[in-house]
Parts: structure tokens; C-alpha cells; sequence
């Protein structure tokens, strides 16, 4: 029978088309140049590579690496499995051993500081390596006060609210509080508060307290303090937090990174002319990493503070100005607006407005 020219040419191409099969090489030859090959290809590519650059950065020669993922993870409270799954514990303390601020033995010399309340609040933006903030100068530091949320001891409460609460201009977060796996609300301070001079909760430690607070005359006191000293200091207004990074014009010594690794920070300073300075610092984000401590000091001492102190950061850390618009700062926490609840804050309000809130402590009859 005569084939048609069609049927002719048809078997041809099949007859001289090169089966995709017939070897392992063409089997894998074939696979890559289907378009959903080349996608598992290039997946599987990106995902070896970022396996192997994280097992570089986790166990690589470069210790840099290393060290700023241990003391990230273990100076938060509730992260501390991003160091412990993998590395042992005694890297972990090597790590953290090596990097660390070394406690200050002086305390605040409260007669170095004068007070000239010159000039007006100001805020400006900062930056350095790998991290974004703001500096915020308050002239008169008896302008400086506690903040507590209304159901003090069972819930906090998001500086907005305590900004319209106390009738504050500014305000920044203060001091540490319980956050039991990344769920705290805010409620349960820890360590010293003092509010207009009124003891609300006592230190965390039975023999010493670290002191962040002002006294009767408006001076930044700084230190760890023994217990039985704390009457004599005559705080109005105090928390408990550390580290210190500068006192009586001397920088802390710190070693390495500091132990505290790269995180959103909050700090107070005062310089000696009695001006207040609110540092924050972004962190966790593209834009703006954080800072370490060394970092965070660096920006203190520029600012020429002659105290300073750390505070709570982290997911914690806010900026509030009402001038400026509200947050100025991007917050880290969970929830949509970045905020977190918090057991105080450091306000900015006008003593000649301040009216102590009766629904809080100390001014609730209960203390």
C-alpha cells in the first residue's frame, strides 16, 4: 500500500525525534528543561545554599557571627532556644563570658549636676551601622516623671494611653516587667518603682537594687545601691534596670558586644547641665537591625551624656511625641500597631500641669 506524503513525513519526525529516555543523562537532561524542572531545580539549589550559609554563620570559623546569635537569643526571655538548640551550654557560657558589660563600683555624684532648663524639647532622627533611632532632648529634667497603668499589678498599658492619661507631651518605655514565654501583658513589674517619692514595689533583690531614677532635685541617680541605702537616695520617681553605661562621665567597660547582642534598645541619659536625653533605637527589621550595647553607649557619649543607663528594649521599645504626630519609632511587638503593654514609662509633663491620677498607685489610697 502507498503512504501518503503526510503519513510519511509524520513518522519521520517521530523516527528521527531523539527519545527523551533512553538514558539516565537524557532522563535528566529532559527534567530540567521542563519549565516545572527548572523550578524545583532552582528551589532545591536556594535551599541547599541557605542551609549551607546558616550552618556557616552557626558553626563557621567567624566567630562574629556566632557570638551575636548566642548573646541575641539569650538576653531575651523568651527566644533563648535560638542559642540553646544549637549550641551547648558550655559554648553558650564561653560566649557569653566573653561578652559582657562589667558592673560599674561607683554610683551618680549628684553634686556634679546643675540646672540651667535652657532652651526646649527637641527630637531628631540618628543612625548608625545598621541601625535607625531617635534622640530626644528635654531641658528640664523635673519635667522628667513615672508613669503607671491604672490597673497597676494586673495589666499594663500601651504609652499612647498613658501619654492621654498623665496629659504627657512625650514618653518613652522604662523598666523590665515578667513576660512568661512572649505572653506578659504588661502587669507585673519587676524589681524598684517609685512614684512621687512613694515606694510602690521594692527591689527585685533582697541586698542590692539597680537604681535608674531621679531624686528630690531632679538629678539622674545611677548605680547599684545597697537595699539599706535607698532612703538617703530621696528618689521621686525610680526603676530597676541595668546596664549603666556611662556614670559620673566615665563609660563602663565592655567587653566584646556586651552580651546583649543586636536588639531595638531604650536608654536615659542626662548630661551635666541637667538636660534629659531619650535614646531609642529600631531593631528587627530590614531597615534597622539594632544595636548592641557598645553601640548604644557610643551614641550616649556622643550625646555627651555624663549618666546613662539601659532600659527595657526590645519589643518594648517606644518613642511617643505628641508634636511629632504620635510613635515615631517603628515597634517590634506582635500586635498591629508594634505596642506592647507596659508596667511604666518615663514621661515628659509640665510640672506646673502634672496633677497626680487618683485612680493609680501611689495616689489610690492604697499605699
Amino acid at each position: 500500500m502507498k503512504k501518503s506524503k503526510r503519513y510519511v513525513a509524520k513518522h519521520a519526525r517521530k523516527l528521527n525525534k531523539p527519545n527523551a529516555f533512553n538514558s539516565s543523562g537524557n532522563r535528566f537532561m529532559y527534567f530540567c528543561h521542563r519549565p516545572w524542572g527548572k523550578y524545583l531545580i532552582t528551589t532545591l539549589i536556594s535551599l541547599v545554599t541557605e542551609a549551607a550559609l546558616v550552618l556557616f554563620l552557626l558553626y563557621g570559623p567567624i566567630n562574629f557571627f556566632r557570638e551575636l546569635i548566642i548573646t541575641s537569643a539569650m538576653t531575651t526571655l523568651s527566644h533563648q532556644y535560638y542559642a540553646t538548640t544549637f549550641y551547648s551550654n558550655e559554648t553558650i557560657q564561653q560566649v557569653m563570658d566573653k561578652n559582657k558589660v562589667i558592673n560599674p563600683t561607683t554610683t551618680t555624684d549628684v553634686d556634679a549636676i546643675t540646672k540651667l532648663n535652657r532652651g526646649e524639647l527637641t527630637v531628631r532622627k540618628i543612625s548608625g551601622s545598621g541601625y535607625n533611632g531617635f534622640v530626644m532632648e528635654i531641658p528640664d529634667p523635673s519635667w522628667v516623671r513615672l508613669g503607671l497603668p491604672q490597673n497597676y499589678g494586673t495589666k499594663g498599658q500601651k504609652i499612647p494611653k498613658l501619654i492621654e492619661d498623665y496629659g504627657a507631651i512625650a514618653g518613652i518605655n522604662a523598666g523590665g516587667f515578667g513576660d512568661a514565654n512572649g505572653w506578659g501583658n504588661g502587669g507585673n513589674a519587676i524589681g524598684l518603682v517609685i512614684v512621687d517619692g512613694v515606694t510602690i514595689q521594692g527591689p527585685q533583690y533582697q541586698t542590692f537594687a539597680n537604681v535608674v531614677g531621679f531624686n528630690e532635685d531632679d538629678v539622674l541617680v545611677l548605680g547599684r545601691y545597697n537595699t539599706t541605702e535607698l532612703p538617703s537616695l530621696k528618689l521621686r520617681d525610680a526603676v530597676e534596670f541595668s546596664p549603666f553605661l556611662i556614670i559620673n562621665g566615665e563609660p563602663t567597660e565592655i567587653r566584646g558586644n556586651g552580651g546583649w547582642g543586636v536588639a531595638p534598645r531604650t536608654a536615659i541619659g542626662q548630661r551635666q547641665d541637667g538636660t534629659v536625653i531619650f535614646v531609642v533605637i529600631d531593631g528587627r527589621s530590614i531597615t534597622s537591625a539594632g544595636a548592641t550595647m557598645k553601640q548604644l553607649q557610643e551614641v550616649l557619649i556622643e550625646e555627651e551624656c555624663y549618666n546613662a543607663a539601659n532600659l527595657d528594649g526590645g519589643s518594648s521599645t517606644v518613642l511617643y511625641y505628641t508634636k511629632g504626630g504620635g510613635v515615631l519609632n517603628n515597634p517590634s511587638g506582635s500586635d498591629k500597631d508594634g505596642m506592647r503593654f507596659l508596667p511604666n514609662a518615663w514621661l515628659v509633663i509640665d510640672p506646673k500641669t502634672y496633677t497626680p491620677l487618683t485612680d493609680r498607685p501611689p495616689h489610690n489610697g492604697e499605699y
